[in-house]
């Protein structure tokens, strides 16, 4: 009996080692991947008619008769340009020179729900998708007095066109609500030498979508009439000029 369960003992001995567990080398696993994503994305498409320059993210819904843009084709380009200025009636000075201020005025416009807005408002569309920022330059032709036909009387000597449009005096709005990098300046806009003025612009970075400039009249002024100005009508053109050169970032 003992030799038959010794032998049993050591049966299950041997079977239970036969049975340990055996440590295999781990195989390889990978532990990163990549994946490529892309994305497109085109131009908007061209913005061509006026918009609220009170809102440039809407469409104008009135009818606005004093457009003085020419139509609109491209990526950038003016939607509206105020197109009558109007400096009033003023007696000549015997003396030194003058400035006509305080009767400046324009004809108001409807833009939306039904009400007239009488600022110089000049409204420009940039759709290129560069965000590369443009400028806006201003320039005039002598003053003449077409009834005259003396060349060398019939002109306003040494008049300017003065557009005080600093901090504060110009409204500028952007469909996207980014005025970041929208700026105006106060230019003197001679009508003499047509000599150009960058008025207003967006710097680099700037500029996209639809933007509105307003400005009200009385920050508009004729000056530096000159002396025993002749009796007449004068009357001259201010040429706006949108280029796609941005303009400098404003000042802090």
């Amino acid at each position: 009996m003992k030799k038959t369960v010794s032998s049993i003992l050591l049966a299950s001995a041997l079977l239970l080692g036969s049975i340990a567990p055996v440590v295999a080398n781990a195989a390889s696993v990978l532990t990163s991947g990549t994946t490529n994503a892309t994305a497109k994305f085109e131009a908007p498409d061209p913005v061509t008619n006026p918009v609220d320059p009170n809102d440039p993210s809407k469409p104008a819904t009135g009818t606005q008769t004093g457009n003085g843009a020419t139509t609109g084709d491209g990526n950038l380009t003016f939607l509206y340009v105020t197109n009558n200025l109007d400096f009033g009636s003023s007696k000549s000075v015997t003396s030194g020179s003058q400035d006509v201020k305080g009767q400046t005025t324009i004809t108001p416009e409807t833009f939306a729900d039904g009400t007239t807005n009488s600022n110089f408002v000049t409204e420009i569309s940039d759709t290129r998708g560069s965000n590369a920022g443009w400028s806006v330059q201003v320039s005039s032709t002598k003053m003449i007095d077409k009834s005259n036909t003396d060349t060398n009387t019939n002109f306003l000597k040494g008049a300017t066109i003065d557009f005080n449009g600093g901090a504060g005096a110009t409204t500028i709005k952007n469909s996207a609500d980014a005025t970041t990098g929208l700026s105006a300046n106060s230019v003197k806009v001679s009508t003499i030498d047509g000599s150009t003025q960058t008025i207003y612009g967006a710097a680099t970075d700037s500029g996209a979508g639809q933007t509105s400039f307003q400005l009200d009249p009385s920050n508009i002024q004729l000056s530096s009439v000159g002396a025993t100005t002749n009796t007449g009508t004068y009357s001259g053109t201010l040429t706006w000029a949108l280029s796609d050169t941005p303009a400098a970032a404003p000042k802090a």
